[in-house]
């Protein structure tokens, strides 16, 4: 085999291999960086968290973005599972302070650390979400469950939380994926209100490890 048939073939193998790499992160997300835990199959309850990068100064915008990717994936989720619904059962999300690993930074605690130079902070967006397929009475105005399993829990419609989202970061191409999941919606009031609501990280909470 010559040099150019060997290259040639090489090359065609690293795309096709890209390709398929590419195609299969487009089937499970538009985002990178989260994880996710299945808790309890009979019940659809899952554990979804993404973490934001490690920066100087608290933002609230991080704090956000994080909060917004958890629901953001919770919505891809129950959608994949074929639930047009989401419920979200407990928000474990903060801000984490992290002093920087350098030695300037590894002082006694009598004495002052460089904030500017050592302080980081990492927000994490910690939610536990259950799917439904059948959406449950809620009070007018702000989508609170009436009763049941669920009382006083915010319903989501999955579809429209992954189109404001989308928009929000400019994730376009990800409009069409769940097209075909709009005639499902049922007609909520409030769920922006509830879903701009959402606690979001504490950035005073947690700790430097």
């Amino acid at each position: 085999m010559n040099a150019y048939i060997r290259n040639t073939l090489f090359i065609t193998s690293a795309l096709m291999i890209s390709a398929c790499s590419s195609t299969g992160h487009q089937n499970q997300s538009i985002i990178d960086g989260y994880t996710e835990q299945l808790l309890d199959v009979e019940a659809n309850h899952y554990r979804i968290s993404y973490e934001g990068s490690q920066w100087v100064n608290k933002s609230e915008a991080e704090a956000q973005k994080v909060i917004d990717y958890s629901l953001l994936r919770s919505a891809e989720l129950s959608l994949e599972k074929g639930f047009p619904f989401f419920v979200i059962l407990q928000n474990d999300s903060e801000t984490r302070e992290i002093i920087k690993d350098d030695p300037i930074c590894n002082l006694k605690e009598s004495d002052a650390i460089d904030e500017r130079k050592c302080m980081r902070y990492k927000s994490i967006g910690d939610l536990t979400s259950a799917f439904i397929e059948e959406p449950p009475e809620v009070w007018s105005g702000n989508n609170l469950i009436k009763d049941g399993d669920f009382k006083d829990k915010a319903l989501f419609s999955s579809i429209s939380v992954y189109k404001v989202i989308t928009r929000k970061y400019n994730m376009n191409r990800g409009f069409n994926r769940f097209q075909q999941e709009g005639n499902r919606v049922t007609s909520i009031d409030n769920w922006h209100g509830v879903m701009n609501d959402l606690e979001r990280p504490n950035p005073n909470s947690g700790s430097a490890p």
